[in-house]
């Protein structure tokens, strides 16, 4: 790629600290990113114009910043600007974390956090930052919650939101399941089908699974398994650009019947399909199919 033609790529990393950005800077390095921490504002764009003329070839650039950086707030938003009519791509991560979280990792590291003060409390200080970053906040095009991840899981979303783009940086796993065997782990959201007619009471039917014609006709001929569907790909057409803002990599969704074999599975090869059409990423698992009865 020669510098006529560099499509480099601004990431800026910033949010709270002891949210992690340390680490996410170390991770995007690892990636093959040229980083740099706590540079003013002021000085990222003639920074932008010597990568411009030089013979760089990394296909992004990672710029750490956070309440330490002078003039960021004022100056960010501005610059990131003039270098998109530039030619640069830029994207906002924002990292945060609870204050237990934060709180534990500055008792574990011996730090002193950036903005307390000789009569300041550490909760003070967090409580202060988080009130002076929150119009950044609201203009980050990503946000990770690192709380309860650790600095690898960390890289592994890193990983997925600078190397996927779009509606590739999720992957949506649809796993339908039987009530009677257990609510599958790990699962981030649970749909109850079991309001829905049930086919096993219908002769000649029961013995079916929802991968047959008979049993999808008969579970999505009822008026409420359509407005169901409507209605729950509504919530997903609001929810799942959320959480790829939020920095998800992955959602898991359970959807349950009796016991895994009819409903559930209609309903969860209706919803692949729609959600395939809008181009996710999706993993289908009948969890229960096998089993006798539903």
């Amino acid at each position: 790629m020669t510098k006529n033609h560099l499509k480099a790529r601004i990431i800026v990393v910033t949010g709270l600290s002891g949210a992690g950005k340390s680490s996410a800077i170390k991770s995007i390095e690892d990636f093959g990113g040229f980083c740099v921490d706590n540079m003013p504002s002021a000085l990222i764009m003639q920074f932008l114009n010597l990568i411009k003329t030089s013979d760089y070839r990394k296909s992004f650039i990672a710029l750490g910043v956070d309440v330490r950086t002078s003039g960021f707030m004022e100056n960010l938003f501005p610059v990131l600007a003039a270098a998109r009519q530039q030619g640069f791509e830029s994207k906002i991560i924002f990292l945060e974390a609870n204050d237990k979280a934060i709180t534990r990792r500055y008792s574990e590291s011996r730090r002193r956090h950036p903005l307390i003060g000789d009569e300041d409390s550490l909760k003070s200080a967090i409580e202060k930052e988080r009130e002076r970053l929150a119009p950044l906040r609201e203009k980050a095009d990503i946000i990770i919650d690192t709380s309860n991840i650790s600095p690898h899981e960390l890289k592994n979303r890193l990983k997925d939101i600078l190397f996927r783009k779009g509606l590739e940086s999720i992957k949506i796993k649809l796993i339908s399941f039987g009530f009677k065997y257990g609510i599958p782990e790990d699962i981030d959201m649970l749909m109850d089908t079991r309001f829905l007619p049930n086919p096993h009471y219908v002769p000649g039917l029961g013995k079916k699974n929802g991968m047959t014609d008979e049993i999808k006709e008969f579970v999505m001929k009822s008026p409420e398994s359509k407005q169901f569907l409507k209605s729950y790909r509504d919530l997903l057409d609001f929810l799942i650009p959320n959480y790829i803002k939020e920095g998800r990599s992955y959602l898991n969704i359970g959807i349950g019947c009796t016991g895994g074999k009819h409903r559930s599975v209609v309903i969860t090869n209706e919803l692949a399909g729609y959600l395939k059409e809008k181009k996710y990423g999706v993993i289908i698992t009948h969890r229960d199919i096998a089993h006798a009865a539903d």
